[in-house]
């Protein structure tokens, strides 16, 4: 999810919010087993851009994953808050065979669409996939099934089907592997790999993406570009007695000041707290806030295929000059921590919180190879947007200028920053990853694998070859040991990355909002939300 502006987010220490986490999924039961108030409403919610229509596998923004998780279903999704896998639209979990390459699915039957007569099938899986594959489509999720058998020559064009799908019958279906790919089954459950229907997408043709129809607990009822998008609850839905809220009203704020005036004035039921607002918000006791784990990693990226970048002893000052504790103080208080890896703890075969590889600061040594590099010149580095530069990017300028070097840092309009950082062009930037799925994999192959587009510049063989070995590794413990060594040489032995800080979600809602689930990966559930 990359790609996404979440920096008014703030969050606790991982050990609170599993504890936390514990009372949340206690309400979330009650209210599944219907030994809690069960109230309807209609929630007032924000969003901060306008998401230019509502299909899902255009786009990668977190506006759109969150309205995706309203709108429509996956396959599998996650239990609660927690990063199990439960399914969704599935009867069962997939069974796997001992080669980890073919996945038997089954469909839960009489799911429909929300026109109420479509039914969800097994044809539309596959052409929810090949929809997303195809090299004549806008599909921008490829890689969710990328590793799917036949996939490749699909989307090259070279075959009209996918080798890799085999229907059995309406209910039933096989997904086969290239090869074996262990977090396959989480790809399955981000938002972008939403189930579409075949039949109403062709019907639609180039209506579709103003008007989905999924399976999702609410449908769209209205929708004024750059202004509003009203949800309503779909009756059709496969889970009885859900959705509790009778709807949802989103309104396009993209000031935070905004969104915090008209929260406090009770026109908005939730609200993402601004930095300097945290502490009077949740001392006030007018409203609930709500804290929890999110999955991501704040960091400054230099290109090591960029001449100016390429010395090692360089990128290790860099690592060195910048005060961790510091910055994230400033940014951001008690709600971040200091990152010391890459992958963020919590993630399954990352380091634990408070340990990793990541250089510690240590300003005399990052002055001492300065001084060993002679005269190093003016650095570059790129920022994404804005009328000004970041204050982060303020930070870290006048951090390396204590240790002598000299940073300057461009701003450059968004669509153009993408552009350069797909073909690799971006000298340094400082930047944030939030995991789509919680996966070593979804952070360390993403940016250094031979087919990195995240303008990191890696070319270091020995890793490339092990991110491939452990992507492919079944065995759970072994895969561990693997990007346990392979984060080591990143960060210790190539400073490809330099790891700041993660931070923790928090949204304030008003007293009378129950059941909001904040799940890890930036996504808030709905489904077991209503206002008292």
């Amino acid at each position: 999810m990359k790609r996404r502006v979440l920096a008014v987010l703030l969050v606790l220490s991982i050990v609170a919010s599993v504890l936390s986490g514990c009372s949340r999924q206690t309400d979330q039961a009650k209210l599944q087993d219907g030994s809690g108030d069960k109230k309807g409403g209609v929630l007032n919610d924000y969003l901060e851009s306008d998401p230019n229509g509502f299909d899902v596998q255009e786009s990668t923004l977190l506006v759109m994953y969150t309205l995706a998780r309203q709108l429509y279903s996956t396959l599998l999704r996650y239990k609660g808050n927690t990063l199990e896998l439960e399914p969704e639209l599935l009867a069962k979990m997939p069974e796997i065979s001992p080669d980890g390459k073919t996945y038997t699915f089954e469909l839960k039957k009489g799911i429909k669409f929300h026109d109420g007569i479509t039914e969800l099938v097994a044809d539309d899986v596959k052409f929810t996939i090949e929809r997303m594959l195809d090299p004549k489509g806008k599909g921008m999720s490829k890689w969710l099934f990328e590793p799917i058998l036949g996939a490749k020559a699909f989307m090259e064009g070279k075959a009209s089907t996918l080798e890799g799908f085999k229907k059995i019958d309406d209910y039933r279906f096989q997904i086969i592997l290239e090869k074996p790919y262990a977090p396959f089954l989480h790809n399955l459950a981000v938002p972008a790999a939403s189930i579409y229907s075949e039949k109403l997408v062709k019907a639609a043709g180039d209506n579709w993406r103003l008007n989905p129809i999924g399976t999702g607990p609410f449908k769209l009822k209205s929708y004024v570009p750059n202004t509003e998008i009203v949800l309503e609850k779909n009756p059709h839905y496969f889970e009885p007695g859900l959705p509790y809220l009778d709807g949802i009203h989103y309104r396009i704020v993209p000031d935070a000041t905004t969104a915090l005036m008209e929260f406090e004035n009770g026109t908005l039921d939730v609200c993402l707290i601004p930095v300097n607002e945290y502490q009077r918000i949740k001392d006030s006791g007018k409203y609930e806030v709500l804290e929890g784990v999110a999955l991501n990693t704040y960091y400054f990226i230099m290109n090591l295929s960029d001449p100016m970048w390429s010395d090692v002893r360089l990128r290790k000052a860099v690592a060195m000059a910048i005060d961790k504790e510091k910055l994230v103080e400033a940014l951001y208080g008690p709600r971040g921590t200091v990152a010391k890896s890459f992958v963020t703890p919590g993630i399954p075969g990352a380091y634990e919180s408070g340990t990793g590889p990541a250089y510690d600061y240590n300003p005399e040594e990052a002055k001492r190879l300065v001084k060993e590099l002679g005269n190093v010149g003016k650095l570059q580095a790129w920022q994404r947007g804005g009328e000004r530069l970041s204050d982060a990017n303020v930070a870290i300028q006048a951090m390396l200028k204590e240790v002598g070097l000299d940073l300057e840092i461009n701003i450059v309009e968004s669509a153009a920053f993408s552009e350069a950082r797909s073909k690799g062009k971006i000298p340094a930037a400082y930047g944030n990853w939030w995991a789509d799925i919680p996966d070593p994999d979804n952070y360390l192959y993403t940016f250094f694998a031979r087919t990195n587009q995240m303008s990191s510049g890696y070319n270091n063989e020995k890793v490339q070859d092990m991110l491939e070995q452990a992507r492919n590794e079944v065995d759970s413990e072994k895969r561990k040991e693997l990007y346990r060594k392979i984060e080591e040489i990143i960060l210790r032995e190539d400073v490809a990355v330099v790891p700041l800080f993660h931070i923790k979600s928090l949204l304030a809602t008003q007293k009378n909002v129950k059941g909001i689930i904040l799940h890890p990966t930036g996504i808030n559930i709905y489904t077991y939300a209503y206002k008292e």
